[in-house]
């Protein structure tokens, strides 16, 4: 009501000749234009969604998954090969390779094996899958297959990256000296120094 009549006075100020039958029709104008305003519904307060999925200051984002990838970043259907065995031999050096025909009396029981690092492919009967062992598996004379290509201080140790864990060189050996292992590594024939970390024990092809 106050703001009716405050747009009343305003009107005689401006139009002081105003006959009585056009104050009539301002007057009406002025009703309905109090009603509009006084009945007309706020806006409703804007909605901020919650964005759940974005992390916390100082929170660690999940790391990459590795799929079927060992420590060592080898997998279930990985083979490790050569064309002779350790033999007399102080180590071998084996290649990383997938399965292509398996062995069979057809074939004289020689599997046929690409390599990973260069996509050659290789008749042979030394067939190694390995898996990682654990400290308490290791026994002086025991073959084991390493990665090569991460020498430190003197140590051969496990590879860090996959790339070159796929790319790289492995080898055979055996372990020759346990009196280290306190101190993380075991010496092996050829007397190299292998850490504990980078020992995978073999499992002849058809031996499982």
């Amino acid at each position: 009501m106050t703001r009716m009549l405050t747009i009343v006075l305003g009107a005689l100020l401006m139009f002081p000749t105003l006959s009585l039958a056009g104050w009539g029709d301002v007057l009406d104008s002025v009703e309905r234009v109090d009603k509009l305003i006084t009945n007309h519904p706020a806006p409703p307060p804007e909605q901020v969604e919650a964005n759940d999925e974005q992390p916390q200051r100082n929170e660690p984002r999940p790391s990459a998954a590795r799929g079927n990838d060992d420590a060592h970043f080898i997998q279930p259907d990985d083979y490790f090969i050569n064309n002779e065995e350790l033999g007399s031999h102080s180590y071998i050096y084996v290649s990383l390779a997938k399965m292509v025909t398996a062995p069979s009396s057809n074939t004289k029981d020689e599997g046929e094996f690409m390599k990973v690092h260069d996509g050659q492919n290789l008749w042979t009967n030394h067939i190694w899958q390995s898996r990682i062992a654990s400290k308490n598996e290791l026994k002086l004379g025991m073959h084991f297959i390493a990665f090569h290509d991460n020498h430190q201080k003197g140590i051969y140790q496990a590879p860090l990256k996959k790339d070159r864990a796929r790319g790289g060189t492995w080898w055979y050996a055996k372990i020759t000296d346990m009196s280290d292992m306190f101190k993380g590594y075991v010496t092996v024939s050829g007397n190299y120094k292998v850490g504990l970390n980078n020992i995978r024990i073999p499992i002849q092809y058809g031996a499982q």
